[in-house]
């Protein structure tokens, strides 16, 4: 039994890709429909719907993804799950009203992938931790 690696990397580059677009459907699409998140300083946030509210909340704020990569340190898993250590570079500008804030980051991620029962791998969950400066 082996991990997927292509489709694997196919998720990557789609979710990086769809946060440099701003595109909030391609980025929620590769998520389980009961996927968790645990952002840095954060409580867990437990499904579709609650991971969509929080990062593209429906209250006139606007984030703009200038720069997003990610490296992958170590992968490893079976024919049905996998996991990836993985280390972030985000660079963003996030405006609501009059407040603008723009954000350089590097973070460390462990993100957690399925596959479903029709064969499709889906990232189950991820967290993440920002490095001080």
């Amino acid at each position: 039994s082996h991990i997927d690696l292509e489709q694997i990397n196919q998720i990557r580059s789609d979710y990086t890709n769809g946060w440099l677009a701003g595109d909030s459907e391609t980025v929620l699409n590769l998520f389980a429909e009961d996927a968790i998140i645990i952002p840095d300083g954060h409580e867990p946030i437990s499904g579709i719907e609650n991971i969509k509210s929080y990062w593209f909340p429906n209250d006139n704020s606007k984030t703009v993804i200038r720069s997003y990569s990610i490296e992958i340190l170590h992968l490893t898993g079976t024919d049905s799950m996998a996991y990836a250590l993985e280390k972030e570079k985000l660079n963003f500008t996030y405006t609501k009203g009059d407040f603008t804030m723009r954000k350089e980051s590097t973070s460390h991620a462990i993100t957690v992938f399925k596959k479903n029962k029709s064969g499709n791998w889906k990232i189950e969950s991820r967290m993440w931790t920002t490095l001080k400066n």
